[in-house]
């Protein structure tokens, strides 16, 4: 399956070694791809845990120290995949059930060559997967704007409702991962069917901006502006301690479209300063934990 490597971002599927894995994010080095181990090609078993396939990725030797983010990343070199699953290619979709029919039609993205079919239903093209899960891609801020704006409507008609989950997600504890689903129309029910839909700004991978300090914060956050909630990278403006106004960033759909005035507790999440002089604190390593307090 020929592909464009500069197309590859979010949401990708890529073949290596024993596994199939997500490109995760729109920044990539040069060379490599920052993806982690998600289906194991031999039976299709999920990779579930995040932690387990970043221990995955080690025992491989593809967990290396990049400089430029000052931390630790699974990286996948490009030229050794053996094929890509491409999201928004449709020929590479399976047959889907009427319920996702449905939803595309009330979403009127039926048609739209920007909305991708990524998890479970795109890998079971070529694996022995039961999809269960309906997950979406969303190219552009635009469309993405105007889906979203078609789901609060749904949302208030009654026509979706908040989805609660049952397992354990790292970086969060339940009570929160469940309070902030609840605000939540990226993701939910419509009628039977269980979405989430990713919506990401890039159009293609970049060469990340390089980190030039790390440091890391304890203590109460306060969301008082949300400026990109239902885009990646999902971006608030918020009150942070002693530090002031920053702006707290996250790749993590968990914590997108956190209402404003929320307030957060966090522990041992990075505060980044990059050479272009950018601030952010940012919710997406491993060791970052957030509860809310609202």
């Amino acid at each position: 399956m020929p592909y464009n490597d500069k197309d590859v971002v979010e949401g990708y599927i890529i073949a290596y070694g024993p596994y199939l894995w997500v490109v995760k994010g729109c920044e990539h080095p040069k060379g490599f791809f920052i993806a982690y181990p998600r289906y194991l090609r031999r039976d299709g078993l999920k990779v579930k845990d995040p932690s387990l396939g970043v221990s995955i990725a080690r025992k491989l030797g593809l967990v290396k120290y990049f400089d430029c983010l000052m931390m630790e990343v699974p990286l996948v070199p490009r030229d050794e995949v053996e094929f890509v699953l491409n999201p928004f290619d449709r020929d590479q979709w399976p047959q889907l059930p009427g319920s996702i029919a449905s939803f595309l039609n009330a979403l009127n993205v039926m048609d739209s060559r920007h909305v991708g079919l990524a998890g479970s239903y795109l890998v079971s093209r070529v694996l022995p997967v039961k999809p269960r899960d309906l997950d979406l891609l969303v190219k552009g801020r635009d469309l993405g704007l105007r889906i979203y704006n078609r789901l609060v409507d749904m949302r208030n008609r009654g026509l979706t409702k908040p989805y609660v989950e049952n397992e354990d997600f790292g970086g969060t504890d339940p009570k929160t991962r469940n309070a902030l689903l609840r605000y939540r129309v990226l993701e939910g029910i419509f009628n039977d069917l269980v979405y989430s839909i990713r919506v990401i700004s890039c159009l293609e991978n970049e060469v990340p901006k390089c980190v030039s300090r790390v440091e890391y914060y304890t203590g109460e956050v306060v969301i008082i502006k949300a400026l990109s909630p239902f885009a990646m990278p999902y971006l608030y403006e918020a009150i942070l301690g002693d530090y002031g106004r920053v702006f707290v960033r996250s790749q993590r759909m968990r914590f997108s479209e956190i209402p404003e005035q929320s307030r957060l507790l966090v522990s041992n999440c990075r505060i980044e300063y990059y050479e272009d002089g950018e601030v952010y604190l940012s919710l997406d390593n491993p060791e970052c934990l957030v509860s809310i307090l609202m």
